[in-house]
């Protein structure tokens, strides 16, 4: 998802933003903005067509093919305050594109495949008064942009929490840890770090000793029986509890057998045959495979368990992109993998210290998706914008609070390039933390120093010793 660094994105000062917070456009301007696709400067590959019909105005935008393809589209504002932005396109098939607005990412996305030309929302934006650019890029390409619309945005929708987690039988430290969060949601976001060996936090704390993460994220692929190599994670992830610290576990989860080529690349859907669709046939192998492989990871959570460490636990995340096996058979045998972990961990092997995370997107399909409310307690989505670009996805934020109707918090569970923590302050993006993916902190491209410490310093995100301390401020 890289961009050329000679790729011009206009940006404007996180200070033009703070007018925005608490804010809506003026209620006196009641009508839609349209501003046709062809109106705006082109990059790279990015060229004006007429070819297919259907398009408004004189044309539209294609060639996005490759990085760099773009377009920057003027929209000029009668107000400042948040607008809902809308994009008119055609697709082939399902893509991926990210939209951006003055150079702040706000969503990458799924356009699910049309027929013609049709709408698609992109959600709520802040937007300055007078001049605005809306960027759309390429990720998987092959969308044809037609039109952006903007008009004033409602306010959101108010979060209604609920104040236990999913599990009845939740550990009285699952139950405090959920609780924490559920304080602290809305007011701070956690600051976190993917980090299996620590190379991460050493990074951080060679930049300052107090740049320490309060989320950190470990993952049991290598416990998967068909490689069956456990690698300290649980031992790890031990160590950091007892320094105050939150433990988060993913589970890049190799596929229970038939790899194509090495094991160890066969959580991905192109490299087994494994079918997961057998899975719903409980006579099959496949069931059985994976009934070892979840009893397996269960027994490795079970120390901390029985260390009363409360754990994070995202399992089968990203399931949408069906790049991995679990998804590649559709949100029904997503959703049963899900359920069949959820209550096999619960109720037979009473891991009642896991609070339940489930990561979404936020396309017209996610509820399709989605297991239900009574097996998650916090939703998360995976996030990456190109190298140089970042922003707080603030769309995605507020489509993920109306997809799920305010009733779970919401989290980064990965993110490339951390959030300015001034742009979630003046956009009022409530994330519950933030995990930056491995290297990707290292990256100067993508998280430069001068971030990472205004990031840890910022009084509205949260680090280890604000978090253990229960101090309001770093």
């Amino acid at each position: 998802m890289r961009w050329p660094d000679s790729f011009d994105f206009p940006r404007w000062p996180v200070a033009a933003l703070l007018v925005l917070s608490g804010q809506m456009a003026s209620a006196a301007f009641a009508e839609a903005i349209v501003v046709e696709a062809e109106e705006g400067r082109l990059h790279g590959g990015a060229v004006k067509s007429s070819e297919t019909p259907g398009f408004s105005g004189n044309g539209y935008i294609g060639g996005f093919a490759k990085p760099g393809d773009a377009v920057d589209i003027p929209v000029e504002t009668p107000e400042a305050g948040f607008y809902t932005l809308r994009i008119r396109y055609a697709a082939p098939e399902e893509k991926m594109n990210p939209v951006l607005v003055n150079g702040s990412i706000q969503r990458n996305g799924f356009y699910p495949k049309t027929e013609g030309f049709q709408w698609i929302t992109v959600g709520r934006v802040a937007l300055r008064k007078g001049e605005n650019t809306v960027t759309l890029g390429t990720d998987w390409g092959y969308i044809l942009a037609d039109a952006v619309e903007v008009s004033p945005a409602p306010a959101p929708m108010p979060f209604q929490v609920a104040d236990h987690p999913v599990n009845p039988n939740a550990s009285a430290e699952a139950r405090e840890l959920y609780s924490r969060l559920r304080q602290r949601f809305g007011k701070y976001v956690l600051a976190g770090q993917q980090d299996e060996k620590g190379e991460r936090r050493a990074y951080l704390a060679s930049i300052a000793p107090g740049y320490v993460p309060v989320v950190v994220g470990f993952d049991l692929l290598n416990s998967s029986s068909a490689y069956g190599r456990p690698d300290g994670q649980i031992e790890k992830a031990r160590e950091w509890a007892s320094k105050g610290g939150i433990v988060s576990f993913s589970w890049h989860w190799f596929s229970p057998f038939g790899a194509q080529n090495e094991v160890w690349r066969s959580y991905s859907t192109n490299q087994t045959t494994f079918d997961a669709g057998k899975v719903m046939d409980e006579g099959s192998p496949e069931y059985q495979a994976v009934i070892k492989d979840m009893d397996g990871i269960a027994d490795q959570l079970k120390v901390l368990r029985d260390a009363r460490v409360p754990v994070l636990w995202r399992p089968l995340h990203e399931a949408e992109g069906r790049w991995f096996w679990w998804g590649a058979k559709g949100p029904e045998v997503t959703k049963r993998l899900y359920r069949l972990m959820y209550e096999r961990f619960t109720k037979v092997h009473h891991l009642d210290n896991l609070l339940w995370v489930w990561t979404t997107t936020d396309s017209p399909v996610a509820e399709q998706w989605y297991p239900g409310d009574d097996c998650v307690d916090i939703v998360g989505a995976d996030l990456y914008a190109p190298a140089g670009v970042r922003g707080t996805y603030l769309a995605v934020f507020d489509n993920l609070r109306q997809l799920y109707r305010g009733r779970k918090m919401i989290a980064l569970t990965e993110v490339g390039a951390m959030p300015d923590p001034d742009a979630l302050v003046a956009e009022d993006a409530g994330w519950l933390w933030f995990l930056v993916w491995d290297d990707y902190i290292t990256r100067a491209d993508t998280n430069p120093v001068d971030l990472i410490r205004k990031t840890y310093s910022h009084p509205h995100v949260l680090r280890l010793d604000a978090y253990t301390s229960g101090e309001k401020e770093n």
